[in-house]
């Protein structure tokens, strides 16, 4: 079977996933090809799946409308070149022979277009569709309805949603065509004992969005840090280990590193992140809580708005001695609520679930 998958490269989040699902696709003798931009790119390019860069306009919408002016401002020298690239990228996968069997797209649009002209069945697997079917519209001031007239302007039409959450959403709110299903975690993460003891080391990951970071300097961050001397405090960030930040008392900085993330991951006893949904989501699955800091969107503040709702974290727009302090303070009820939480999605293998769903698939589109 043929797979074309279309991969968000917008963070490291939407290509983590796919890579996932890409790899055990391959793995049970499937073909699978990859359209994705920006930082996913580098990504795939870097795993030897057939990648194509595509174009992707960035849409902007003030209120309920797009913001043309700012639009244009961001693609007035993308735009035609950006549509022609796809159109040749198109061409180039027709003349290779590689007509997708079923295309999936997690967040990206291009892949979309290729199903509707090809009339190839479209699956959307991401964790950013449960906005169009959520009751909240705001939170901090940030708008899901941008997001949903995104997802709508990408996605008129998919014929199956399966989308990755760590919390619910009610059935009732949903289509018959849209499952909630637990995040996708990695292999690396799986091999991690709950119930190995977990040390005072704390994990520290700031990601941003596009170009956009929290909204505290670093000197100050480790300052703050400092003031916990019983604690060891790993901070991975390849920008600031190059800048000689490498060890400030009791905090460590370390190149980004997966495998270095994950070795640390197993004897932390927590997390301090921005409000990224699958990190919150890793940190969820090995029982430790997130100390988290939104980025300005509704998706970021929304985990962070769970975070601190149910108990099983924390969230704030900046850290502080007293903040932090709380945070640490309440971390084994924290761990206890994890446990506990009836409003998170129940634990399920999601890679072989979704692998089985879509080798399935195309059967029963064509109700053989």
């Amino acid at each position: 079977m043929n797979v074309l998958i279309g991969v968000c490269g917008i963070g490291k989040g939407h290509c983590t996933r796919q890579y996932e699902i890409a790899k055990e696709l391959i793995n049970r003798g499937h073909n699978v090809r990859i359209l994705t931009y920006n930082e996913g790119v580098s990504f795939f390019n870097s795993t030897g799946i057939k990648t194509y860069s595509v174009y992707v306009p960035f849409i902007i919408y003030k209120g309920e409308r797009i913001n043309w002016y700012d639009c244009i401002k961001r693609n007035l020298f993308k735009f035609i070149p950006g549509i022609i690239k796809d159109k040749q990228i198109f061409k180039e996968i027709v003349k290779e022979n590689f007509i997708p069997d079923i295309c999936i797209s997690d967040y990206e649009p291009v892949v979309a277009r290729i199903s509707y002209r090809l009339k190839i069945p479209l699956i959307n697997i991401d964790q950013h569709s449960k906005f169009i079917y959520m009751k909240e519209k705001s939170i901090n001031g940030y708008s899901c309805i941008e997001e949903r007239k995104r997802l709508n302007l990408f996605f008129p039409k998919s014929d199956y949603k399966y989308v990755v959450s760590f919390y619910n959403v009610s059935k009732e709110l949903l289509p018959k065509n849209v499952e909630i299903i637990y995040p996708i975690i990695r292999n690396d993460l799986k091999m991690i004992s709950n119930t190995e003891k977990k040390d005072k080391t704390i994990l520290v990951y700031f990601s941003k969005y596009i170009d956009i970071s929290i909204n505290q300097k670093m000197d100050e961050i480790i300052k703050i840090f400092n003031q916990f001397p019983k604690y060891k405090f790993i901070i991975f960030s390849t920008e600031y280990f190059e800048k000689g930040y490498e060890r400030c008392k009791n905090v460590i900085i370390k190149k980004n590193n997966r495998a270095n993330f994950v070795n640390e991951l197993k004897k932390a006893c927590c997390v301090i992140s921005t409000a990224g949904h699958t990190l919150i989501s890793e940190a969820l699955y090995c029982e430790i809580p997130t100390f988290a800091i939104p980025l300005p969107t509704f998706d970021q503040n929304y985990c962070g708005k769970f975070l601190n709702e149910n108990k099983i974290g924390y969230s704030s727009d900046k850290i502080t001695t007293e903040n932090l302090n709380e945070f640490i303070t309440n971390i084994e009820l924290y761990k206890k609520n994890i446990q506990n939480c009836t409003n998170l999605v129940k634990k399920m293998d999601s890679l072989k679930y979704l692998v089985e769903k879509i080798e399935n698939y195309k059967s029963i589109y064509e109700g053989d």
